[in-house]
């Protein structure tokens, strides 16, 4: 009989121990916006689309993160034909590729070139160029690690 207390007493508090994590869980995950779920759609209306630096014709929209910030995901598109320069980034680049056809050449390798579905990966500080291949806007999501920048690079000086 003290047997089954002595377990019945660890199962209570097993029991207590699991449902007060679970209710603190919920509590922090309803608490935190970082915690909330989100879903974007190219096509919306809401999305404020930025101005990229004049040296860059693109525009980009902040689905995720504040500029300025480390973990910042946009969208990022770029009229047909585009020419993009060389240019750096601070941060790594996690890119698939939504609409469109990107041409790129990170410095010392092949050129890539992306479709939609397509996934690239660009690391911080490797110069890179790019040409939006097709008649209609190239649009990609980007992921960066630390806050987006764009720098210039002068390729024939540096090589």
């Amino acid at each position: 009989m003290i047997a089954n207390f002595n377990l019945m007493s660890k199962i209570v508090k097993t029991s207590f121990f699991l449902f007060s994590f679970t209710i603190a869980s919920i509590v922090s995950a309803e608490s935190s916006p970082s915690k909330k779920a989100m879903s974007f759609s190219l096509a919306n209306a809401k999305l404020e689309w930025l101005n990229c630096p004049d040296f860059l014709p693109c525009k980009f929209a902040v689905l995720h993160g504040q500029l300025g910030g480390d973990n910042m995901d946009i969208f990022l598109k770029f009229p047909s034909k585009a020419k993009i320069p060389f240019h750096t980034h601070t941060s790594a680049e996690h890119m698939v590729m939504i609409s469109g056809e990107f041409h790129t050449i990170y410095q010392g390798q092949e050129k890539a070139i992306l479709k939609s579905g397509d996934f690239a990966y660009g690391p911080e500080q490797l110069p890179h160029d790019g040409f939006c291949a097709s008649n209609i806007e190239c649009v990609m999501f980007v992921a960066y690690e630390k806050p987006l920048d764009a720098v210039p690079y002068d390729i024939s000086k540096k090589q």
